[in-house]
């Protein structure tokens, strides 16, 4: 999708019309509460009124692009927030899911069927195992696979590899909700649970959180964790600190940013560098 970026540049003009508050915040109607390390800036986005995903927030497809421009899924589009115009289309075929791989390029979940676009439209290429799944970059040339529409195939999750080489890496007791990794160390959310697996290496509970977890992103070395009411960063010697109360929503990490899309489907949240975390979490946090 490198076709695609001088439009991205383009369209990043409209994310003028948005406009930026402070950490704290209103949204959904409740107050939510943020605690960060020195150093890292917090800025929420809000989207024009009127402006949001046509589909259920629990349903959303939804990736941060390589320029750091906010893209979700509606239909057989994808659309930048804040603009009126598609960013591209696969004419006919619904994309169900997509992500931005580490080298830029763009894969689509449609027709049950990884999918990218070429230069006559979109390219369908490997079938994937059932209906419904999720795809989330891994390492160079890799992606994974994961969760489906039903029993059993939603506690699966597979590494797909661009030379067509297929791993299935684990089936898991809760289904996958959300995957994240580099493909050597790969981090999975089922239920409560936060999973670790690694090559030659047995399968390792994280964390247990009190909600379930419905979003995680991988932040070498450690990861974030979100539920419906709280996001955490879990650092590399096993601590979780939970740095915003009182709202959740799905995790993207884009270069040196994090992401936050509430649950609302309206308020974009950005924390930046996300190295400020692994280095001043739990070494004194700065309240906003």
């Amino acid at each position: 999708m490198k076709h695609l970026r001088p439009l991205l540049l383009l369209l990043a003009a409209t994310l003028l019309a948005w406009s930026w508050f402070g950490a704290r915040a209103r949204a959904a109607n409740a107050d939510f509460q943020v605690a960060v390390p020195r150093g890292v800036a917090v800025s929420t986005l809000v989207a024009p009124p009127g402006d949001s995903p046509a589909i259920a927030w629990t349903k959303l497809a939804f990736d941060i692009d390589p320029d750091g421009l906010p893209v979700y899924a509606d239909g057989s589009s994808l659309r930048v927030f804040g603009s009126p115009k598609p960013l591209a289309t696969t004419g006919s075929s619904p994309i169900d899911d997509f992500a931005w791989m580490r080298d830029g390029s763009l894969l689509l979940i449609a027709q049950n069927h990884l999918a990218g676009f070429g230069p006559h439209g979109i390219a369908l290429g490997p079938q994937l195992p059932a209906p419904g799944m999720h795809v989330r970059p891994a390492g160079e040339g890799r992606a994974y696979v994961f969760g489906g529409a039903g029993e059993p195939a939603n506690h699966d999750v597979y590494l797909f590899g661009r030379d067509g080489r297929i791993a299935k890496l684990l089936s898991a007791p809760e289904p996958v909700v959300a995957v994240a990794g580099d493909g050597s160390t790969t981090y999975v959310a089922a239920g409560r649970t936060l999973l670790r697996l690694r090559a030659g290496k047995s399968v390792k509970l994280l964390l247990r959180t009190r909600a379930p977890i419905i979003s995680i992103d991988a932040a070498p070395p450690g990861v974030f964790y979100a539920t419906a009411a709280s996001v955490g960063y879990l650092s590399s010697d096993g601590a979780a600190h939970d740095f915003l109360r009182g709202e959740g929503g799905l995790l993207r990490v884009q270069g040196e940013a994090l992401f936050l899309m509430l649950r609302d489907g309206k308020h974009l949240i950005r924390f930046n560098p996300i190295a400020g975390f692994a280095s001043g979490l739990g070494k004194g946090a700065a309240p906003h």
